[in-house]
């Protein structure tokens, strides 16, 4: 029997119905733990490589193995094999994208795979067979897969988590990537280089914009002595939108700073980076307070 289903941004689009197979309740299970994937081969490598297979097929790139996908996918194979049957969220269970987010995912998009079957292979062709499961496995949106596999009673219960991951920097590395790609901006529309400083007030805004939820360009124009400033909200640190990327080109400014925070919210459950970009007048003695 399969289910399939696929979030974005928490939005569960679509509705499962769950099965059940035949099996005593009583039954011992038996989890293959993802963190043996290397030295113990089994039906999760089979199914991986299986569906790494159908994407070279249609030109598609690879997907990458992800452990934290896997610890996840495992949660919920469990959970199946002691239901004894199929579904994305049962009574009681997080929904898809806050199981992936308890397991520390990254991501803005993923989808799930469930079936019951007797081996892998034939879980790969059910999936194969059933068009929502093969779009899943054929997205060209997705880059990483975490598979679990649940042994109960010759009962194989398989969970495949899809997902479009997004960086995992750290507050810091973001920073610092922000602030090189906003200098080699300037360097190239042949500006001098502005220098970097910290500092807080900024990082305190960005917290605040963060708990908001709304991108916040006015707050920091409250800080005295700012040529000017943008804000935004991203899953990609290392890329500066185009109209944020123009405060490159003004000239005027003798220091910057960015603040950056990746918070998780109720409305983006996965995770954004919240920025501030502050450029300070020349000479300006309040940049630093």
């Amino acid at each position: 029997m399969l289910l399939a289903a696929c979030v974005l941004f928490g939005i569960l689009a679509a509705d499962p119905q769950p099965g059940f197979p035949d099996g005593s309740s009583g039954a011992s299970t038996v989890a293959v733990s993802s963190k043996i994937l290397q030295v113990r081969p089994g039906p999760e490598v089979v199914l991986y490589n299986l569906i790494n297979q159908e994407r070279g097929k249609s030109g598609l790139k690879a997907l990458h193995w992800d452990a934290k996908l896997a610890e996840a996918a495992e949660d919920h194979a469990k959970l199946m094999s002691e239901r004894g049957g199929l579904s994305h969220q049962f009574s009681g269970e997080p929904d898809l994208l806050a199981r992936l987010t308890h397991r520390s995912v990254r991501l803005d998009t993923a989808s799930e795979n469930v079936v019951y079957d007797s081996s892998a292979e034939a879980a790969h062709e059910a999936f194969d067979k059933s068009l929502p499961h093969r779009e899943n496995m054929l997205n060209a949106t997705f880059d990483g897969v975490g598979i679990a596999v649940v042994n109960r009673n010759g009962i194989l219960y398989v969970v495949e988590d899809f997902a479009h991951r997004i960086s995992d920097m750290d507050n810091d590395a973001a920073e610092q990537a922000i602030a090189d790609h906003l200098a080699t901006l300037r360097q190239q529309h042949g500006l001098p280089p502005l220098e970097f400083i910290v500092n807080p007030r900024v990082q305190l805004l960005v917290e605040q914009m963060a708990a908001r939820g709304i991108p916040d360009g006015h707050g920091p124009l409250s800080l005295g002595s700012v040529r000017s400033a943008a804000s935004y909200a991203t899953t990609s640190p290392d890329e500066i939108p185009p109209d944020v990327a123009r405060l490159a080109a003004l000239s005027g400014a003798g220091t910057y700073t960015v603040g950056v925070r990746f918070v998780r919210t109720a409305k983006y459950p996965s995770g954004l980076f919240w920025v501030s970009i502050v450029l300070f007048d020349e000479n300006s003695t309040l940049a630093r307070r």
